[in-house]
């Protein structure tokens, strides 16, 4: 089988909906609510089942709380195919995921991995999700009994040691990456 090579508009294309992608994770893990639901068309929907299935309005109304009440979320995406047809795509992205919740005096990592299959559409130049399904292939749920800090002998955060200033990770707007993709990016 071969394959042409893609042309420029393709390529284009093919990275707007990977940034879209990416620009998802980066909503849920930094608690930014108008990237997340940036990330579909008005009218666009979710499917997580059994968790939810409905708007996208209404899956980021759900989801906050429960992000919220977490530690730390981590999304990571990858191996991202996308198959285009004109001014819609269809996308399959491998993700996995860490989200550290604490019950009490214990903390668990809850770890999982699966797959966002994506409908995409193109209006006025913007691509954005129409319809996401969710697909969990697995998932497991640990508790944390150490962290590195255990074994580095100090926390990797020591906001105490003014001669290592840390970069202390929020999970808001106030987390050092608004500043360096601010400093980046166009508003």
């Amino acid at each position: 089988m071969s394959v042409r090579a893609p042309t420029h508009d393709e390529l284009a294309a093919k990275w707007a909906i990977t940034e879209v992608i990416h620009r998802y994770c980066r909503g849920l893990d930094r608690m930014d609510k108008a990237l997340a639901l940036s990330c579909w068309h008005p009218g666009g929907t979710d499917d997580h089942a059994p968790l939810y299935a409905g708007s996208a309005e209404g899956f980021i109304e759900w989801l906050w709380p429960v992000h919220a009440a977490m530690n730390v979320t981590r999304h990571v995406v990858s191996n991202t195919l996308i198959d285009l047809r004109g001014e819609e795509a269809g996308a399959e992205t491998y993700w996995s995921l860490v989200l550290q919740v604490a019950q009490g005096s214990q903390t668990f990592d809850i770890v999982a991995g699966g797959r966002y299959l994506d409908r995409f559409e193109c209006i006025d130049g913007v691509w954005a999700i129409r319809h996401r399904q969710s697909v969990v292939d697995w998932n497991r749920v640990e508790p944390v009994r150490s962290t590195l800090a255990d074994f580095a002998g100090a926390p990797l955060i020591d906001v105490h040691n003014p001669e290592v200033p840390a970069t202390v990770p929020t999970r808001d707007g106030r987390d050092f990456s608004y500043f360096v993709l601010g400093m980046l990016l166009p508003r």
